[in-house]
């Protein structure tokens, strides 16, 4: 396994071309190997590749948004030309729309349409892969949810999933178990820790917050083997919120992900 890091994490410091430089400088300096990220607005996919390759980064994947995809030809063409200047295969796309969490059909229209997006990739020799949040896991009772509906409406010579740590704990499963599910259709994994804080009014609220690998309550070392057991091949760190300089944060996760054998 790669260890990566998306600039996601340090966000607040990618803000121009001068910052982003800098930031892939000092990403590379903890001692992580790749990125993930989308293309910024103020620059075009070759400046950005340029830049990573002047920093010794790799980045695992590109970024798109699946509804544009599928509606607009020059939107895939876009991603295309993207994951290509990056020398990737997957394109990764977000959580699906509000309008269809919370019925089965919903989650059962958005598979068919990664199915379509990913058949329409595939022709240039590339992927979709979708990335989790815990609203997936909206339960429609009888032991199903959505994220269940996803795993199995999709095509897996086609969709693949970038699962993130974090929120299949916080959807109320074991990361572990989703991990050997999609065996096979997870190339990249987002490493975050789920920590409990003590600052809750009442004893049913729950303080959860993002911590830095290690740090929180999640089981690393069963995590990082079944990473290693079913073939994943970048372990990327993304806290969304840091409760300290986002970089120390993400030499703290580098650190623990060598310990934990990443």
């Amino acid at each position: 396994m790669k260890k990566g890091a998306t600039v996601f994490t340090v966000r607040d410091y990618a803000n121009d071309k001068k910052q982003y430089e800098d930031t892939l400088k000092k990403i590379k300096q903890i001692g992580y190997g790749s990125v993930q990220c989308g293309t910024p607005p103020f620059m075009c996919e070759s400046e950005l590749k340029a830049m990573l390759d002047d920093a010794g980064l790799e980045t695992c994947s590109a970024y798109a948004d699946l509804e544009q995809m599928r509606d607009n030809p020059e939107a895939q063409k876009k991603a295309v030309e993207a994951a290509k200047i990056y020398g990737v295969k997957y394109i990764c796309v977000g959580t699906l729309p509000d309008s269809q969490r919370e019925c089965a059909e919903g989650y059962k229209k958005y598979s068919a349409d990664l199915n379509a997006v990913g058949a329409e990739l595939a022709k240039e020799g590339l992927a979709v892969m979708y990335h989790n949040h815990a609203v997936e896991f909206y339960s429609f009772g009888g032991g199903q949810n959505g994220m269940e509906i996803m795993y199995k409406e999709t095509d897996p010579s086609l969709v693949f999933f970038n699962l993130d740590t974090h929120w299949l704990a916080s959807g109320g499963v074991n990361p572990v178990d989703w991990i050997y599910k999609v065996k096979g259709r997870m190339p990249i994994i987002h490493f975050k820790d789920y920590a409990i804080g003590g600052g809750a009014e009442m004893v049913e609220g729950v303080c959860k917050r993002f911590a830095e690998v290690g740090e929180g309550n999640l089981d690393w070392p069963a995590i990082v083997a079944a990473c290693h057991a079913t073939g994943v091949e970048y372990a990327v760190v993304e806290q969304d919120i840091c409760r300290r300089c986002p970089f120390e944060s993400l030499k703290m996760s580098y650190e623990s992900m060598v310990k934990f054998g990443v």
